[in-house]
């Protein structure tokens, strides 16, 4: 098509002539030298500025009249109606250029290292039709949209990425404020996306975002924690896993079974392994809690261990599952597939890849709790081993998505050093997971060290909390 390049080459690569393999949103070359890289991938049109003129040959070059479109003015056709000039340039707007710069996140040709909508969820696509409707999601989709493209060309914030996610603190506080806002379905949304900016801002001081804790207060407070619309659905579909997983840490985020059963029993993948493992990890907060009861009180623990037993045993099994699909994928043979299956199957290995790796981390943490509950059991010593060997084993599979399509794999490897106490393993595991957080500027290793102690400390239930009651 005349007046189309066919060339999809980043700035940097066109301006040195350099091969670009066109990927999104950034190329290799440019991650590799650490440049900036504009236009990756994207579409370029050549436009040429023609202008309208009246010229007769007959006449001298004295009555030659040359008159640009731009100035030339409505006129009346044969019918009477006006004929309509072209517009000067194409309109614009800060909203239109947000929406843009936002759809390049989410959009399936965007890489599966870098797309936002394979790695946080599918409510991701419904954002677009919302924005201009309430400022705190404005200001939060801007906010990650800024954040994302300074990690994927730098892995490091910019300081234009943290201040606008300080902007959007404060608009959503603003909101929040609001009776009516603050209930809404667009603000419990820019809750979701400043948790997804803030993983693009590198570390942070303490153990909690506070955005979760913030989204379960916003849902406890409307007295309601089931979807409004297709649209809570998908958002709660993504939103419920980052609650939960606080929430087992967060003495703050304080729920009844009745309420987190709610919260994770979403219709929209009900019937599936991983929403089942879901509800089986939604039963650990108040495990956690009467078990914390009953060994600051000497109660007896058996009920409380035969209970979790058989948790535990439902997760074996779910596991077995979850198992054999990734196992099914992976040895699928796609070289005699067309590109649309191989892309499927792609897509499917990416999703079991990851289902099984977080199901190997809730089992890890009821076999920490049973560790303390049933200590003289053989079985749990074996099964620890397990769980951190599969574990290490997901490792190298699943780099291959990093950094963003695999960002969750530092919570899977913090569950296995959390689970066996075989210092080879340990040490294994740390050196992984060491490199995983690299991906996000990991800074301080004592602190990390520190934080993994932590976490199987309390797992084990070695850091008690002060419980004078049992929660209802």
């Amino acid at each position: 098509m005349p007046g189309v390049p066919s060339g999809r080459a980043c700035d940097s690569c066109r301006q040195r002539k350099k091969k670009c393999d066109e990927k999104q949103p950034v190329c290799s070359r440019c991650i590799r030298l650490n440049l900036v890289c504009v236009g990756s991938g994207q579409q370029r049109y050549k436009f040429k500025q023609h202008h309208q003129h009246q010229f007769s040959p007959n006449r001298s070059s004295k009555d030659a009249q040359i008159m640009p479109r731009s100035r030339i003015r409505p006129t009346k056709e044969g019918n009477g109606a006006l004929a309509r000039s072209p517009p000067a340039m194409p309109p614009s707007s800060e909203l239109t250029l947000l929406l843009n710069a936002f759809m390049t996140t989410i959009k399936p040709s965007t890489d599966f290292r870098y797309n936002l909508r394979w790695s946080y969820g599918l409510f991701l696509t419904d954002i677009p039709q919302r924005l201009g409707s309430n400022e705190a999601l404005d200001c939060s989709v801007d906010a990650v949209t800024t954040a994302h493209a300074s990690f994927c060309t730098h892995r490091i914030a910019s300081v234009e990425a943290l201040a606008k996610y300080s902007r959007a603190l404060q608009v959503l506080r603003v909101c929040l404020d609001d009776p009516v806002k603050a209930h809404s379905s667009n603000t419990l949304c820019a809750v979701m996306m400043l948790l997804i900016c803030q993983a693009f801002l590198g570390p942070r001081d303490g153990y909690w975002s506070g955005h979760a804790e913030g989204a379960a207060r916003i849902l406890r407070a409307r007295k309601s924690f089931s979807p409004r619309d297709d649209f809570e659905r998908k958002l709660l579909h993504s939103l419920r896993a980052c609650v939960l997983v606080e929430g087992l840490f967060n003495d703050k985020i304080v729920l009844s079974p009745n309420e987190w059963e709610r919260l994770v029993g979403n219709d929209f993948d009900y019937n599936y392994p991983e929403s089942q493992m879901m509800r089986l990890l939604a039963w650990a907060p108040d495990l956690m809690q009467r078990a914390r009861y009953a060994l600051h009180t000497g109660n007896d623990l058996t009920a409380l261990r035969n209970e979790t037993w058989s948790i535990y045993e439902k997760c074996k099994r779910n596991l077995s599952t979850q198992q054999a699909l990734l196992s099914a994928i992976e040895a699928s043979d796609t070289t005699k597939s067309s590109p649309s299956e191989t892309f499927m199957t792609q897509i499917l290995n990416a999703h079991y890849q990851r289902t099984y790796g977080f199901g190997l981390a809730v089992a890890a943490l009821f076999n920490c709790m049973l560790s303390t509950l049933d200590p003289e059991n053989s079985v749990i010593v074996l099964d620890s081993t397990f769980i951190a060997q599969e574990i290490l084993s997901l490792a190298p599979r699943a780099t291959v998505y990093r950094p963003i399509g695999a960002s969750y794999f530092t919570l899977c490897l913090s569950a296995a050093w959390a689970v066996t106490t075989d210092p080879l393993l340990r040490s294994l595991i740390e050196v992984s997971l060491v490199d995983y957080l690299m991906d996000f500027k990991l800074q301080n290793e004592a602190d990390l060290q520190d934080a993994l102690e932590w976490t199987a400390r309390f797992s084990h239930f070695q850091i008690t909390q002060t419980v004078t009651t049992i929660p209802e």
